[in-house]
């Protein structure tokens, strides 16, 4: 029997700690050096990024007023304040600081809208790889007739799940392990988020995915993997698949090695702006980081329904 809500959650999180075949090496040691609680809290090193609490007006207020050169990037998309206070009210829920992490999802929403009709029904919406259930929780605000499908590591997405039940109390969450349950949970119109562990991935294949995203975290993946999930989303029933993908140049895979293909049909291809800078306390507050080592790149398209082939950024297709 599919399992929901509290019940799925508390499976996942007994299972957190299990072997895992689609972990990277990365992932096989990072895993291991933290924990997670049933409230969502971390214990240890998570490189995960960060969803500290909001304690202080002050400190939302210092905050804010830091990100304003990374919100003023969102300036050219016609959404951006609006998907900055989805994402304002849904930390809110949460009881997270609205963090530069999260005004990175919000801005990354803004330039999906730009391009990418998802008012109404419509196919699923994919995360591969949330983290504390962010974009999750921004297509759920943004786009409430679509379901969302959550893919990741046991633990992380248990994560994911928590911060989702946070934000969307009312909404039933669903775990789909096998084919049989994946669809029914697809069929069933009370069933919101759907979450599938990294290694029942290939199950993905059943759903009609009409837009995925992955922030930052196929770069933490062997590229193996990374393949498996492009001829998912190529090979996927949707009639069309976009797919927004934001990872640096060179980690545990490598951007341009990604299998992407001569015909995929490209909205916006280039450095995330947004991702290259960030702030602290220490003089002058805002930094920018190395181009050459830790730039991350971003791409959006509708991507060729066909076998994927290897190509260079300056073969990419633009749409009509």
């Amino acid at each position: 029997m599919i399992k929901k809500d509290d019940i799925a959650i508390r499976y996942l999180f007994d299972q957190g700690d299990e072997e895992e075949e689609s972990r990277s090496v990365y992932w096989e040691y990072h895993i291991r050096e933290f924990s997670i609680d049933m409230d969502g809290l971390i214990h240890g090193n998570s490189t995960l990024g960060s969803a500290p609490k909001a304690r202080s007006a002050l400190r939302r207020f210092m905050h804010r007023l830091m990100q304003t050169p990374m919100r003023r990037l969102g300036d050219k998309y016609q959404f951006s304040a609006e998907c900055e206070k989805q994402g304002r009210r849904i930390a809110a829920r949460q009881g997270r600081l609205f963090n530069l992490d999260f005004l990175r999802h919000s801005l990354t929403l803004a330039m999906i809208l730009q391009h990418i009709e998802l008012k109404g029904p419509g196919d699923v919406n994919l995360v591969i790889g949330d983290g504390f259930g962010t974009m999750g929780s921004l297509f759920l605000e943004a786009s409430p007739e679509r379901k969302v499908i959550l893919a990741n590591l046991t633990k992380p997405l248990c994560l994911d799940l928590l911060y989702i039940r946070k934000a969307f109390p009312d909404v039933t969450i669903a775990l789909a392990s096998n084919k049989k349950e994946l669809v029914d949970a697809l069929s069933d119109n009370n069933i919101k988020v759907i979450g599938v562990q990294a290694d029942n991935s290939g199950l993905l294949a059943e759903a009609p995915i009409g837009l995925a995203v992955n922030i930052v975290s196929m770069q933490e993946m062997d590229l193996s993997f990374v393949s498996q999930y492009f001829d998912i989303l190529r090979q996927n029933p949707a009639a069309k698949t976009a797919f927004y993908c934001c990872n640096r140049r060179f980690k545990i895979s490598n951007f341009e090695e990604y299998p992407w293909h001569t015909d995929d049909a490209i909205f916006e291809n280039g450095v995330c702006e947004w991702s290259q800078i960030y702030y602290d306390l220490k003089a002058p507050f805002w930094h920018h980081r190395n181009r050459d080592k830790k730039v991350v790149w971003h791409r959006l398209g509708y991507l060729n329904k066909e076998p994927s082939s290897d190509l260079s950024h300056e073969q990419l297709k633009k749409p009509e």
